[in-house]
């Protein structure tokens, strides 16, 4: 299995690296290495831009030396537009990740907001991936970190990734089919308020059970559909409620109040 690791250059920028950690957040990659030759740690800064991520930056590791942060790495991708006279092979960034090897750690490298990175860290790395820039000028390093894992993601490389974040499926309430209840439930409201030739029940549930049918609605769809038919009726939801209970409390007291005149009648005889 395949992990990625996004390697920042001596970046000169700490609010940057702050747009990266987010950036890896969003994207569900944990593991930051970050060079700096004079530094222990990552500056306070950066934590000012890492909405939501500062546990990236919390166990980023910061080396002092390019070789310690991708090393261990299987593969590195150098993140560079300049042209070297490297005999690395070169690849655009949408093509990337059908280059990439299916297992092992993979390092993501990105190097210095002024002057990217140098050759021979160029020449370190197994490739060299381009962003498709048509100016002159270069990203920004949280942009181009942004781009990167978008690529990789978009491309289902990140699909299986550590750490990523499974979305939560949608419930049965909201993707189930509209239950045999529900739909009884739509017939008799339009029993109450459709009129003439449209009160007509054998031609009404025919034209129904073909639409649904053929509309297949979840159980969401029909109560939205409900709704809308509801306003269209001046008659809210909550209210038919009520009076629908209202009508049930009638009936039941109704039935309480025969059953004592039912035991006199039987009693007198």
């Amino acid at each position: 299995m395949r992990k990625f690791r996004v390697v920042l250059v001596e970046p000169e920028h700490p609010h940057n690296v702050g747009f990266v950690a987010r950036a890896m957040h969003c994207y569900a990659l944990p593991e930051l290495y970050i060079v700096y030759p004079k530094r222990d740690k990552v500056l306070d800064k950066s934590y000012h831009t890492a909405a939501n991520s500062h546990d990236i930056l919390d166990n980023a590791k910061v080396v002092h030396k390019f070789e310690d942060a991708i090393g261990d790495c299987s593969c590195a991708v150098a993140y560079s537009r300049r042209i070297f006279a490297s005999s690395i092979k070169h690849t655009m960034v949408q093509n990337l990740s059908d280059m990439l090897p299916e297992d092992g750690t993979i390092a993501l490298v990105f190097g210095r907001e002024s002057c990217g990175l140098a050759l021979e860290e160029v020449n370190a790395c197994t490739y060299q991936c381009e962003i498709p820039v048509p100016g002159l000028m270069s990203l920004n390093l949280g942009q181009a970190v942004s781009i990167s894992l978008y690529e990789l993601c978009r491309s289902g490389a990140l699909a299986n990734g550590e750490g990523r974040a499974k979305r939560t499926t949608r419930g049965v309430a909201e993707t189930g089919p509209a239950t045999i209840q529900q739909i009884d439930g739509f017939k008799k409201f339009l029993d109450r308020y459709l009129t003439g030739q449209y009160h007509d029940q054998a031609w009404r549930d025919s034209f129904l059970n073909t639409l649904l049918q053929r509309l297949h609605p979840t159980r969401n769809e029909l109560s939205a559909l409900f709704g809308l038919l509801r306003n269209l009726a001046g008659k809210p939801a909550r209210l038919e409620h009520a009076a629908e209970k209202a009508a049930k409390q009638a009936a039941q007291n109704a039935e309480q109040d025969e059953a004592p005149k039912a035991e006199k009648s039987q009693k007198s005889k």
